[in-house]
């Protein structure tokens, strides 16, 4: 396995995040998140983290991804990863029907 998808993947989680922080010039001072809060800066380590194991898993799946599909994978790796976790039922919404 290479590491260019998981670059790639991870150059794209970073790069949706510097988008955000591009587009605070537009909000007003007095809005603008607290930059000294840790927690405003998290997202800018998790969500390239996540597209570089997103790439990973694909990888190691042999699903072999192409320079921009990495890229996209690393871009989208939140939005794929919750729509994943909502695929997943609960236990109270499995019924099985009468005399199961």
């Amino acid at each position: 396995m290479t590491w260019t998808p998981l670059i790639l993947a991870l150059l794209g989680g970073l790069s949706v995040n510097l988008l955000n922080l591009m587009e605070l010039q537009n909000v007003p001072r007095d809005r603008r998140p607290d930059f000294k809060d840790f927690l405003y800066w998290l997202p800018y380590i998790i969500w390239p983290l996540m597209g570089a194991l997103l790439a990973f898993i694909y990888e190691a799946s042999s699903t072999k991804l192409s320079p921009i599909i990495a890229f996209q994978v690393g871009a989208s790796a939140p939005l794929i990863i919750k729509a994943m976790a909502k695929a997943i039922p609960s236990p109270a919404s499995i019924n099985p029907g009468p005399g199961a």
